[in-house]
């Protein structure tokens, strides 16, 4: 494939020194009119929103007439077209090759063709880059804000939000990659302050860590390693400093999923240290939020239940979205999005994490049901000494709240006037209704449903 953008294909035709589109055409002008409804009019030299305009017939807007029919051109010469007919084809678009490169055989002449044509356009992916993504201090702030779960006033916040490599260390491991050999795993996570190096003490703080009441998922390590991913590979450096994505090598003993790492330094006062928040858990709402199939596994040899229970443990580590759980008959039971997730994870956990045979049970799929009316019937149920009992009904959820509880958009740890005033001044609730919430679900504190 071949990459570009519509400044680099003008910068194209700009290097050929062509006065087909005139002199007082400026780049950047020339780009914008290389997409949407624009068309070229070769007999006056003038672009028209509608080819009506043109005084000659037009029918193909500029994207197709300056980009896609040269590129055409040069498949279709490379393809099927003697050597002198493709060589007097190149020279015209600016494009000289060798005589060996022009006489070899299809695709190493349209890959020698396209490299020398998009010359000029061989930094498209770095261009756009530059242009649409933004630094890592101007993006620090929106990130905190979305992903911090600590209050925004915390002296530590500031830190994050400037991306300073003077503050406290504090980063956040979004995903665990596994090595060729499924023995060990590399945290990728992104720098938000500090700095980093090899040797360093750093503490752990696990997805369920909540400071001041439940600091048992907590562990302390030492960074063995760090390197900077490059696709494939990747480069060992002996110092990161706040901005980076890296990879730490020796800490992912204690991670599960994501994690967030602060620094342990001396002269730090304890009680700051403590109080600091974790980042939040990462979510995938536009993969459908949770995984709900479910596929139920054994060893083939029963002896090797305790390899396939730690290869269990390792692919979900290796997959974000995998969930397993032991069922109260005993089965081992693996979640996850879809069939074809669930093939991929099987492959690693035979032939890498595990190295071990497994027989699978066919793919079941939780259903949800959608409350489209009120509930006709009140369902209820009684305890065992039938002196209590408790009665429910179901109803659709007003118009968009769904919405707002799935993003998060309201929270039930808001207080109990706030969250009063938002159900009746939103969606006219009375004073009663508003203040009867007790949880949303299908999670108590976040979901598309609610519990009254």
């Amino acid at each position: 494939g071949w990459m570009f953008t519509l400044e680099s294909f003008a910068q194209i035709y700009a290097d050929h020194n062509d006065d087909t589109l005139g002199k007082n055409l400026t780049l950047k002008k020339f780009a914008e009119r290389l997409w949407g409804d624009c068309y070229w009019d070769p007999a006056t030299k003038r672009f028209h929103d509608s080819p009506k305009d043109c005084t000659t017939r037009v029918t193909d807007r500029t994207f197709v007439t300056f980009i896609l029919e040269p590129l055409y051109k040069i498949y279709t010469a490379c393809l099927g077209e003697n050597e002198q007919d493709v060589e007097k084809l190149l020279r015209s678009l600016g494009v000289l090759l060798k005589r060996e490169q022009l006489r070899a055989s299809a695709r190493p002449l349209l890959r020698a063709a396209l490299s020398k044509f998009l010359e000029t356009a061989a930094s498209g992916f770095v261009d756009m880059v530059v242009k649409h993504i933004p630094t890592p201090k101007a993006a620090a702030k929106g990130k905190v804000m979305r992903n911090y779960s600590g209050p925004m006033d915390a002296p530590i916040v500031q830190d994050l939000m400037k991306c300073s490599s003077q503050g406290k260390l504090v980063v956040h491991v979004t995903k665990l990659y596994s090595h060729a050999d499924g023995s060990a795993f590399d945290a990728f996570g992104r720098i938000y302050s500090g700095t980093i190096q090899p040797g360093q003490r750093v503490k752990i703080l696990g997805e369920a860590y909540v400071p001041e009441e439940d600091e048992e998922d907590c562990a302390v390590a030492t960074v063995e390693g760090i390197a900077i991913p490059r696709g494939r590979g990747q480069t060992p450096v002996t110092l990161a400093t706040a901005g980076n994505w890296v990879l730490l090598k020796g800490i992912d003993a204690t991670i599960a999923k994501t994690a967030t790492i602060i620094g342990m330094s001396e002269g730090v006062n304890e009680d700051e240290e403590e109080g600091i928040h974790i980042f939040k858990p990462l979510r995938f709402p536009y993969a459908g939020g949770d995984s709900h199939v479910k596929m139920a596994l054994e060893p083939l040899q029963p002896a090797e239940l305790p390899k396939m229970v730690e290869g269990l443990r390792r692919v979900s580590k290796s997959y974000p979205m995998v969930h397993t759980r032991v069922e109260e008959s005993g089965e081992h039971v693996l979640f996850g999005t879809g069939e074809l997730y669930l093939d991929c994870v099987l492959h690693d956990l035979r032939s890498v994490h595990a190295d071990v045979e497994v027989k699978v049970a066919d793919p079941v799929v939780a259903f949800r049901e959608t409350v489209v009316e009120t509930s006709s019937l009140k369902c209820f149920a009684e305890t065992a000494n039938k002196r209590n009992k408790l009665t429910f009904i179901a109803e659709p959820l007003d118009e968009g709240m769904a919405e707002r509880l799935e993003a998060g958009k309201v929270k039930l740890d808001w207080d109990k006037k706030k969250l009063g005033r938002f159900f009746q001044s939103q969606y006219g609730w009375d004073l009663l209704s508003s203040r009867s919430v007790w949880a949303f679900g299908d999670s108590p504190t976040r979901g598309t449903n609610l519990l009254m």
